[in-house]
């Protein structure tokens, strides 16, 4: 097993257990791990802070859209975006991308997803730097603080941490009357 395996099973293990355990982690292949065995091992509710959340190095790729399809498709769960930048038709319209799989799933029609655009405002740590981050229920986080480098920390069960973050998200989440229409991207 390569070190990268590794990775991906004490991810998926922490993830199903709910350990309290801080992983550091750094790079596209990381976050790709990280971000699927939340959306896996979520039930309820997951918040994304992202800037347009339309990359092909891990947004894009399969096995996250297929963790967030699985997620969506349990009972009652619910997804809230809140990108910092509108992306263009052109970077969301691949038929086989994240806000595609999104517009055609049932929650999106069922209001179960909500987009909103943040129209260039960003979070930021103590330091100023702009930082993405999701949430998912209301004990799994993953805070990237250096989104140039994807390097971050994520933990699977820690109540305070994944808290303070969705009160974050959602002071600015629920203030904001900017809701992204995919309709505007998908229909012709």
């Amino acid at each position: 097993m390569n070190e990268l395996d590794v990775y991906k099973e004490a991810v998926r293990r922490y993830a199903a257990e709910k350990t309290n355990y801080l992983f550091h982690n750094e790079g596209s292949e990381h976050a790709l791990i990280i971000c699927s065995a939340m959306f896996e091992n979520a039930t309820k509710d997951i918040r994304i802070a992202a800037n347009m959340l339309c990359n092909d190095a891990v947004v894009n790729k399969p096995e996250y859209i297929q963790s967030m399809q699985d997620f969506l498709d349990k009972e009652d769960t619910h997804l809230k975006i809140l990108i910092s930048h509108r992306p263009s038709k052109d970077e969301v319209t691949d038929e086989s991308g994240f806000y595609s799989m999104l517009y055609h799933h049932p929650a999106y029609k069922e209001k179960r997803i909500e987009i909103k655009d943040g129209q260039g405002k960003s979070f930021h740590n103590q330091k100023g730097d702009s930082v993405h981050f999701c949430t998912a229920d209301n004990h799994m986080y993953r805070l990237e603080n250096d989104i140039n480098e994807r390097k971050a920390i994520a933990n699977f069960n820690d109540e305070k941490a994944t808290g303070n973050l969705i009160n974050a998200f959602d002071g600015v989440f629920n203030t904001l009357d900017t809701t992204m229409n995919l309709n505007d991207y998908f229909v012709i």
